[in-house]
């Protein structure tokens, strides 16, 4: 099975929406979905607007939550990973911290394994292209606000139809299609060093 894993770079980036666009937007029938698993399974429903079925089938898409170098490293070892960025400064700085903590291997990872969405979450801006960048998503004022996206999606600008349409067949082209990051790769990585313990660290 290949592994789909989002990870949001900043608070308020925008991940749960891509996700929930990205299972809307699929072109297939509901036999063909994507496997779904999420760290907050109730808010990406509830950003839906619907259920999914559950399916059995050979691609899953996980809903990871805020970027770790652990969650990252997990990710490669089942398939691709996705960092979701707003746009603007703060998020080119957030893509910059994250690809920091991936040392010497980033340039082996970063577009074969690791692809960067960028989504416009806080007006309508110019997205420049930053350097890493797979896919920018335009703002679109009915994505701002948390409603259910399966009642709006007659609704949804051209700009942001158009754009979904460019991410899935980047998804097919792509990122369904990479294998698990191998040894030789994930050994060139910064090994994340363990979470510290709330218990064992001095007030």
């Amino acid at each position: 099975m290949t592994t789909l894993t989002f990870l949001g770079l900043t608070g308020g980036a925008g991940t749960t929406t891509l996700v929930a666009m990205t299972l809307l937007a699929h072109p297939g029938s509901e036999r063909t979905l994507p496997e779904l698993a999420s760290h907050d399974p109730a808010t990406l429903e509830q950003r839906v607007g619907r259920s999914f079925p559950t399916v059995i089938g050979d691609r899953r898409i996980t809903d990871a939550g805020r970027f770790t170098p652990q969650k990252l490293h997990g990710a490669l070892h089942d398939g691709h990973a996705v960092l979701v960025s707003p746009v603007g400064a703060r998020g080119d700085l957030a893509i910059d911290n994250a690809t920091a903590h991936l040392g010497q291997g980033s340039r082996r990872v970063l577009g074969p394994h690791v692809s960067v969405a960028r989504i416009a979450v806080n007006g309508p801006v110019r997205i420049p292209r930053h350097e890493y960048d797979s896919f920018a998503l335009p703002y679109d004022r009915l994505l701002a606000h948390g409603t259910p996206i399966n009642a709006l999606w007659e609704r949804l600008g051209r700009r942001t139809t158009d754009a979904m349409s460019r991410w899935h067949q980047i998804l097919e082209d792509h990122l369904w299609r990479t294998q698990p990051a191998d040894a030789a790769v994930l050994d060139q990585l910064q090994e994340p060093a363990p979470e510290a313990s709330p218990w064992t660290q001095p007030e």
